[in-house]
């Protein structure tokens, strides 16, 4: 354990015990994809496609941020890129003291628990504060805007066409049969792949960028990895 000198566990330093990027591939997209694409074409299969993005976004989130600590607990000294460019990294020092000896490896979870990485923008915005990485392109942002607006229609509104929903999406307006407060968003199975492959293209490019960033940064710096760590900066690019 991480807690014990001279017997770390490279696992100690990712969420649950578990590198990032093989649990986001190889369990969660992998479940969700096996949810819709074996669902049956039943009047069920429609409240389920809905909960399928409902879930994929909220799993990216996390694993936006699970991955962020990982890189910090991988190389604490990062947390002075972060507060150089103005992010808050003060921790709760009775937090902390629970943590004890592993506090070595974990501090990344606490820095990271606060901070928001629930938009593109400011997906980008962290990850730029540590390592000069920049996940979503601007048309990656519109796109991830347009799956968040649709998320929230389905958590807040049922899926239901709102006034604003409407008026935010030009295509609605031309047709007449996506009328406000009376049609509602369908999410087929076409729908939810397209918006998987999108997520995985994303994730794909923030664990490869971050990869490349955090070498760099540690080249530029002269810092030599153990060789439990090197085994987890591995991992950004075990997708299995």
């Amino acid at each position: 354990m991480c807690a014990e000198r001279n017997s770390y566990d490279w696992l100690d330093l990712f969420a649950g015990g578990v590198p990032t990027a093989p649990f986001f591939f190889g369990y969660t997209l992998d479940g969700l994809e096996q949810l819709y694409l074996a669902q049956s074409d039943s009047p069920g299969g429609r409240q389920l496609n809905e909960l399928c993005v409902i879930g994929l976004t909220s799993y990216f989130e996390a694993f936006c941020k699970d991955h962020f600590a990982s890189i910090i607990n991988i190389e604490p000294s990062l947390l002075k890129n972060l507060s150089k460019n103005g992010q808050d990294i003060s921790i709760d020092p009775t937090k902390a003291l629970e943590l004890g000896h592993a506090l070595s490896c974990n501090i990344g979870f606490l820095v990271t628990e606060k901070y928001d990485f629930g938009t593109a923008q400011k997906i980008n915005a962290i990850y730029r504060a540590l390592l000069i990485v920049s996940p979503f392109s601007k048309d990656e942002i519109k796109t991830y805007n347009d799956l968040l607006r649709d998320r929230n229609l389905l958590v807040h509104h049922g899926g239901t066409y709102t006034s604003a929903y409407s008026a935010q999406n030009r295509n609605l307006l031309l047709s007449e049969s996506n009328r406000p407060f009376f049609d509602s968003l369908v999410v087929s199975k076409i729908y939810i792949d397209q918006k998987v492959n999108f997520i995985k293209k994303i994730a794909r490019k923030m664990l490869r960028a971050s990869h490349t960033a955090l070498i760099k940064y540690l080249d530029e710096n002269g810092i030599e990895l153990t060789e439990w760590k090197k085994k987890a900066v591995d991992s950004f690019l075990d997708e299995k």
